[in-house]
């Protein structure tokens, strides 16, 4: 193949035309896929193209946001989950006033490019799936605004709408617009867990705040944090990864929550508020009994599902709590939206006529014990395993094992405490955040989840469900029951 060589410099002065032409000087020396794309660049200064567009359609090529991103174990993982919730994390954030839509439609596409992932489409492939960069996110609303009489109802058709990772992309938000804003941000949890959509929360704030004061401000790409969680474990002698997969294996369920047979339509969701002065007696609660909050709520998770569900007496009864595994990692060891997360199975039985107090001095030994040997660790060890088979493989095999867990009727109880929301870094400038949540996944029968988070001292507690197969009022009767257990 002969060299191309540099286009005529007419119609540019002569520091444009040295630019030019190093331009395509450094595109030979790149790679071939550069020269094949140099001849394109070539034709457009032939078409008289200006060199502003020259320098945009070089950025594009030269930009270090590669176009295939390999999908980590965990992502395939989340992606396999698919069959047992709708896989969306999401945050709704309330302000004082209004703010600034077209400078947050700004913030949104410039986010995708900082995580280069949430800018891809999903592929699924036989053996290992990946992200592909989209090549329309110019084109595509990435921010939506909603007006008009009926905001609370359009924010939970928002909310309740499902993400197709495929086709949509892995980012959506929308401004709920009165006279004080609501933000809605839906992510795909195949790209971020809970932890993950705080992170981006915040990341959204400070780019944000930034293009307030700099309109100009173009962020940097992350591309130093990795997706893949091998780094977590890599630093583990044998033993202490034999003992870390033994805690990793989950036990069969034995019970689940009532649900009856029917269709994934109707997808809604049921929110309580604990407020700051009750939030105070929880933790009073907490340290007099030297617990923390975290085993205190769970407590009243278990007292509240033996209610509803009447398990037998004496039966270990199992649920999953996740952990986040970013505790094992340096800053920026791992890529702070991602998928990084280990599961605990705390397991006790349903003891006829016990108090509070005794039930969580049985949580807190239970979680002690789990908490001091490498906790959530095996997860990822798990995962090396499975996914050596290839995807395909693995999707066969969570595929059988959701068809029993159907088949059932049980799954463990799901309790997912996401922490506390960080009002610092959720400082969007200009307009002051008052109200901050993270909701659940709406799970699919048999599985239950429990998710909290908390925000100025409010503790919101959500549950995601489907109406036609687990009907609201079951919903409302298990957050009384939770809400009368809770000390206060």
């Amino acid at each position: 193949m002969k060299d191309l060589q540099p286009a005529p410099c007419s119609g540019f002065s002569a520091s444009q035309a040295c630019r030019t032409n190093f331009l395509f000087i450094t595109a030979q020396r790149a790679s071939w896929t550069s020269i094949a794309y140099n001849f394109k660049l070539r034709v457009l200064i032939v078409k008289g193209v200006t060199l502003t567009a020259l320098e945009k359609s070089w950025d594009r090529l030269t930009s270090p946001v590669s176009l295939r991103i390999p999908a980590s174990r965990y992502d395939q993982y989340m992606h396999l989950g698919r069959n047992g919730a709708d896989q969306q994390a999401r945050c709704v954030i309330s302000f004082a006033g209004r703010i600034n839509a077209d400078q947050m439609a700004h913030a949104v596409r410039l986010t995708v490019d900082v995580e280069p992932v949430l800018g891809c489409r999903f592929v699924v492939r036989p053996w290992r799936p990946y992200w592909e960069r989209r090549d329309d996110l110019d084109q595509i609303e990435l921010l939506s605004v909603v007006k008009g009489a009926h905001l609370k109802d359009e924010l939970w058709q928002f909310v309740t709408t499902p993400l197709d990772p495929f086709v949509d992309p892995q980012v959506q938000a929308s401004i709920f617009r009165s006279d004080r804003d609501t933000l809605c941000i839906k992510l795909n949890h195949v790209a971020a867990d809970g932890e993950g959509v705080k992170q981006y929360a915040y990341l959204l704030a400070a780019t944000y705040r930034k293009l307030t004061t700099d309109p100009s401000y173009r962020p940097e790409p992350n591309l130093r944090g990795s997706r893949c969680q091998i780094q977590i474990i890599k630093h583990l002698g044998l033993m202490r990864k034999a003992r870390a997969f033994r805690r990793s294996i989950s036990p069969w369920p034995v019970w689940g929550f009532p649900a009856v047979r029917g269709n994934l339509s109707e997808r809604a969701f049921v929110v309580r508020r604990v407020r700051p002065m009750r939030f105070g007696v929880i933790k009073e609660y907490g340290y007099q009994h030297q617990a923390s909050v975290n085993d205190v709520v769970l407590t009243a998770f278990y007292r509240a599902l033996f209610e509803i569900v009447d398990p037998p007496a004496g039966i270990p009864l199992p649920v999953q709590v996740p952990i986040d595994l970013r505790r094992y990692l340096t800053q920026g060891e791992a890529s702070p939206i991602c998928n990084c997360l280990g599961a605990l199975y705390p397991s006790i039985t349903r003891e006829s006529g016990e108090s509070f107090d005794d039930t969580l001095t049985r949580i807190q030994e239970v979680m002690r014990a789990i908490k001091a040997d490498n906790p959530g660790l095996g997860e990822p060890l798990y995962l090396g395993l499975l996914f050596k088979l290839g995807f395909g493989r693995a999707k066969y095999i969570s595929d059988k094992i959701m068809e029993r867990l159907i088949k059932s009727g049980k799954s463990h109880p799901f309790f997912s405490n996401l922490g506390i929301i960080n009002e610092r870094q959720l400082d969007f400038g200009d307009v002051e955040a008052t109200d901050a949540f993270v909701l659940s996944l709406v799970d699919y029968p048999p599985h239950f989840m429990l998710a909290v988070s908390t925000y100025r001292g409010t503790m919101t507690f959500t549950v995601g469900f489907c109406n036609a197969m687990v009907q609201r009022p079951v919903i409302e009767c298990f957050f009384n029951l939770f809400e009368s257990e809770l000390p206060g």
